[in-house]
């Protein structure tokens, strides 16, 4: 059985993640998570300014869960109807996440919207017919997700035949 993570488990998961990354001392009280400045030699803090960018999971149109997004770098979107069930996602509501996010975002740094979904290899017309209404919508990546390959030699050999056709172009 999965555990489910509280919201302020996951808000306090990604301040100390973030908080990590500036570098040491680092010291943490929240609510569920506590860490204490140690002595060891952590890794020096990434390259990438202000960090590494964190693309969040977003529960349209769930506004705590919106909220968080808007204080990171990108938008996995995710829909749930009144009752939580998760419902598909379509063009149209990544435009409807990409106004919330332009309307509600302080930030000008770059923002990304990332979808999934599968695109054949082998049909470059296809696959960009995929994936051309989630970019007209607002999505920035597309990311090829082969949920359902086999987790087995098969189910890799498909996976690496996908990634050896390359990308939509």
């Amino acid at each position: 059985m999965e555990a489910d993570i509280s919201d302020e488990e996951l808000d306090e998961g990604l301040d100390i993640l973030t908080g990590l990354w500036k570098g040491q001392p680092f010291n943490y009280h929240g609510t569920h998570y506590k860490i204490k400045e140690t002595d060891f030699m952590p890794p020096p803090p990434p390259v990438q300014q202000p960090r590494i960018p964190i693309w969040v999971v977003g529960a349209w149109p769930r506004l705590k869960s919106m909220r968080r997004v808007l204080r990171y770098d990108g938008l996995l979107p995710n829909k749930l109807d009144e009752d939580g069930n998760h419902q598909e996602i379509t063009p149209a509501d990544i435009r409807e996440m990409k106004s919330f996010i332009e309307s509600n975002r302080e930030s000008d740094k770059p923002f990304d919207i990332v979808v999934e979904g599968e695109t054949p290899g082998d049909d470059l017309l296809e696959a960009k017919q995929k994936v051309q209404p989630w970019s007209e919508a607002g999505a920035t990546w597309w990311i090829e997700a082969l949920w359902e390959a086999p987790r087995d030699q098969h189910g890799q050999k498909l996976v690496l035949e996908r990634v050896e056709n390359g990308p939509p172009k």
